[in-house]
């Protein structure tokens, strides 16, 4: 332990706070991409790989440059970012064409897969560098060591931003604009908080003894709980001995069955980590565990059972192919925990080891799959359902075009396109029920000018300069002009003086939001509109939809408050 605290001391600091320093910039520069629209933006076949790189590469430096094995670290780092690199250009290229991706189901399980797989390999990474046989031990403790030193360098982070406030609020006070401004650009914070990170972890590594300290007491912790789990898992079989499996189908048995096993996992390998021969239980109690980790493999009879008949019901999905995942994983887990307690008993400590060292780079080598053509469930998702269309197993009425819309990426897109080729002529009904899809998708790069001429004025014509000043704040709140919404203007005097105000009525197919638009100062200023009260019993989108009609017909009245306003020392004050 102590090589491990020391080492980094004989890194020099400068060397770590450059890496830093280059990862806050990589980051900046794809910010900026974004945001002013210069490349990768909108190409998420470059964005979506160099993002990855950014974020996951410097930090493995960060958390693994140790004296005596930076060549082993920086060889198997090049490695492991050549195979990031493939699988984020393989993930960006099935978000194509491009969209609005950030709430993409593909997106969020690829950086979840990503996060799971930085992890595993940076453990694998520092213990390969350490030059000593692969041991389970080892590997968990630095495990804990990486989750909890980037855990606390987070927690730096977020104090030191609050510090930055609190320093640009200050300065704001003293009327000093250009710090409190320079404190919010991206191209101060980047930076200085790609820094403030590096430091975060390069003083949280020199304290590895605390760290240690940490994870042991997360152990005596989860002592306690996972014998509490283990009762309530046997208690829990022995109830389904009574009431049969009808009644966990009818609230998700599989999944709940998978969250069982899956919790029993985490919570055995965080009490049996260090010593394979050190048993942190009296035997009677230490074999009351075993016993309801010998009956883990019932709980993948169970769920596999589940999942199987989901399957035959209703054919292959994405979220199925990822519980047949998690399935097999944990029953692999299980099965050998089971063999260990058969052949060892007491001792099947040391076969938990074992297992546990060669699955770590099973599931890694499973994250880096799921992101590439050889283990791409969407793909498989999509052949599953056009095999059950093309074998009359369901008709193309009972298709979910939507969920191949927005979940499937870009093998949905194609599948769609598929379809779309071979009901056109034979069921135009499915060729609209596309077309439609596709309308929402589309996202449309109009100028002011051709924006200006997208507003419907309702009741007088659009004033000078009020067009520009609508574009100006939607393109500065990064609003996609889409081709299903409209804007519509209506004139109205709402604090009866001889300058009117304008309501403009953004509306889109299940929404409707509402801008107030007013000359103040020589500019226009915008305020949005909420209600105060809706319509008891009626849905929030039928509500959306009689509002918007009311203002194309301008059937609204202006109410004046029934009570002025109160001002006490420079508050106001509102009766409502």
């Amino acid at each position: 332990m102590s090589g491990d605290s020391t080492a980094i001391n004989n890194i020099p600091s400068k060397t770590l706070l450059l890496i830093a320093l280059m990862q806050g910039c990589a980051l900046l520069f794809l910010h900026q991409g974004i945001e002013l629209d210069y490349w990768p933006h909108q190409q998420p076949q470059w964005l979506l790989p160099l993002y990855s790189i950014a974020i996951t590469i410097p930090t493995m430096l960060l958390l693994s440059l140790s004296v005596g094995s930076q060549s082993t670290v920086f060889r198997w780092t090049v490695a492991f970012a050549t195979l990031v690199f493939a699988m984020g250009y393989y993930i960006g290229n099935q978000l194509l064409p491009y969209r609005d991706t950030v709430k993409s189901p593909t997106l969020f399980v690829y950086n979840i897969t990503l996060l799971l797989a930085t992890f595993k390999a940076l453990m694998y990474i520092q213990h390969f560098a350490s030059k000593e046989p692969l041991s389970y031990s080892r590997l968990f403790r630095l495990s804990w060591r990486n989750f909890l030193t980037l855990s606390l360098s987070q927690i730096f982070i977020v104090g030191f931003g609050l510090l930055l406030l609190l320093w640009a609020g200050l300065f704001a006070l003293l009327k000093i604009s250009h710090f409190s401004q320079l404190f919010r650009q991206p191209e101060f914070l980047y930076p200085v908080l790609a820094l403030a990170n590096g430091l975060g972890i390069i003083i949280f590594r020199k304290q590895a003894h605390i760290i240690d300290t940490i994870t042991r007491l997360q152990q005596a912790l989860m002592k306690f709980l996972l014998a509490n789990l283990i009762l309530i898992s046997i208690i829990f079989l022995a109830i389904l001995l009574f009431t049969g499996l009808s009644p966990l189908w009818r609230v998700g048995g599989s999944g709940l069955i998978l969250l069982i096993q899956a919790l029993l996992l985490f919570f055995l390998n965080a009490v049996y980590q260090d010593d394979p021969d050190s048993i942190p239980y009296p035997t009677w109690l230490h074999r009351f565990i075993y016993l309801g980790i010998a009956l883990l493999p019932i709980y993948s009879v169970i769920s596999f059972y589940g999942l199987c008949i989901r399957v035959e019901q209703y054919g292959w999905s994405v979220s199925r192919f990822w519980a047949f995942l998690l399935w097999g994983v944990f029953a692999l887990f299980s099965t050998a925990y089971l063999w260990g307690i058969i052949k060892l008993k007491d001792r099947w400590i040391h076969q938990l080891s074992w297992v546990n060292a060669r699955m770590g780079l099973i599931i890694l080598a499973l994250t880096l799959l799921v992101n590439s053509p050889i283990l791409d469930f969407r793909k498989i998702t999509i052949s599953s359902q056009l095999a059950r269309l093309n074998s009359g197993e369901i008709n193309i009425d009972e298709l979910d075009y939507a969920y191949f819309n927005k979940s499937l990426a870009k093998p949905g897109q194609d599948a769609l396109n598929e379809l779309d080729k071979r009901y056109y002529k034979s069921n135009p009904k499915t060729a609209e029920l596309i077309e439609n899809l596709r309308k929402k998708n589309k996202t449309i790069k109009l100028t002011e000018e051709e924006f200006i001429l997208t507003i419907n004025p309702i009741n007088q014509e659009i004033p000078r300069n009020l067009g520009s000043a609508i574009y100006s704040r939607l393109t500065d709140q990064s609003t996609r002009f889409s081709s299903s919404s409209n804007y519509h203007l209506l004139a109205l005097n709402l604090n009866h003086d001889s300058q009117d105000e304008y309501l403009l009525l953004h509306e889109g197919n299940k929404w409707a939001r509402l801008t107030l638009y007013y000359w103040e100062e020589d500019q226009w200023k915008n305020k949005t509109i909420n209600p105060l009260k809706g319509l008891k019993g009626k849905p929030r989108i039928n509500q959306s939809k009689a509002m918007a009609t009311a203002i194309k017909k301008n059937e609204l009245t202006i109410q004046p408050h029934q009570w002025n306003d109160i001002e006490i020392n420079g508050s106001i004050y509102q009766v409502r």
